[in-house]
């Protein structure tokens, strides 16, 4: 039986739904509920009716023993991911549309993709990988990408940021407090920092071949989704002078295993304002 706020589509759970009382009376006045989208509903479609072939999925278990597993990927081009669609992008961002792009740890593009057909083009895009074929991958798609991670480096780019954007990557860096730091420092007033984090959390980070804990410590709480999400905001996001301007919940979806086609994670997506 699914739980309220649930969807299944072709086999594959979707969860969108909050509880308020979990999250409490101010988190809970900032929800906003997303759903199924036919654009969701295609990218599952796709998924479903073109799984990767038994060659490439042999091909990256095989890659995986000598490289990490987003040099695999970014190698195959296995590593197709979905938040968001476009049009939900714009449900959050209201009108916030126009200016500059900066991807954190962009993968592929796809999600670029995704963002900047929510946004006004005209404006600068920059985007940021560790992985060198990931990087790759961008610079293919046209997007101007610089390997390095902003925890501990400097962006080497000019000038404030209308709207950061770091999906599922929160989760993967050594050093996150500090990563949300730098982010808040290149918001350009007024802008916003969309944040993707599966929760509850399994922070880990991946070094070529190795997995290792990160330096710092997210602030976490496994009761429940909303109980992870209210925790993050009242002890991370709060004294980084960071303000939750909206929380949804979203199926994060990616390409898996000929058993396993669509992989589905529970992502909170938060849109976040410096104070």
């Amino acid at each position: 039986m699914l739980s309220p706020g649930a969807t299944a589509y072709r086999g594959v759970t979707l969860r969108y739904g909050l509880d308020p009382e979990r999250l409490g009376p101010a988190l809970a006045a900032r929800a906003q509920w997303l759903d199924a989208d036919p654009s969701t509903r295609a990218w599952i479609d796709h998924a479903l009716e073109h799984p990767h072939s038994g060659w490439r999925l042999a091909a990256r278990s095989a890659l995986s023993g000598v490289m990490s597993d987003y040099d695999a990927n970014g190698l195959l081009g296995t590593h197709d991911m979905r938040v968001l669609g476009a049009a939900q992008w714009r449900t959050l961002l209201g009108e916030r549309m126009a200016g500059n792009l900066l991807d954190v740890g962009a993968g592929d593009g796809h999600v670029t993709t995704e963002l900047l057909a929510a946004m006004n083009p005209a404006g600068n895009v920059v985007t940021t990988e560790l992985s060198p074929k990931m990087a790759a991958r961008l610079r293919e798609r046209g997007y101007r990408c610089h390997e390095l991670d902003l925890a501990t480096q400097a962006l080497p780019e000019p000038g404030l940021f209308d709207v950061i954007a770091m999906l599922n990557v929160l989760d993967r860096s050594a050093k996150p407090l500090t990563l949300l730091e730098r982010l808040r420092d290149l918001l350009a007033p007024g802008g916003r920092l969309l944040l993707a984090v599966p929760l509850p959390l399994s922070p880990h980070v991946h070094v070529g071949t190795l997995t290792l804990e990160p330096d710092e410590r997210l602030p976490m709480d496994d009761r429940s989704f909303e109980h992870a999400a209210r925790t993050l905001t009242e002890l991370c996001f709060e004294p980084l002078g960071l303000e939750v301007c909206s929380l949804s919940r979203a199926p994060y979806l990616c390409r898996g295993s000929a058993k396993r086609p669509v992989v589905v994670l529970d992502d909170s997506v938060f849109v976040l304002a410096r104070r």
